[in-house]
């Protein structure tokens, strides 16, 4: 929906991206593997 508006930009983060605190890496990694069921079976 934001990809058109001048002036927002995206960052995509991975789990290796994130180092600050171990939970942080876990929810990206459940996000990521969400993602990736999403794209095989289609969103739920």
């Amino acid at each position: 929906m934001l990809r058109d508006v001048e002036g927002v930009s995206f960052t995509f983060f991975e789990s290796r991206d994130v180092v600050r605190h171990p939970l942080v890496a876990k929810i990206v990694s459940a996000y990521d593997r969400r993602d990736a069921q999403d794209r095989e079976t289609g969103p739920a």
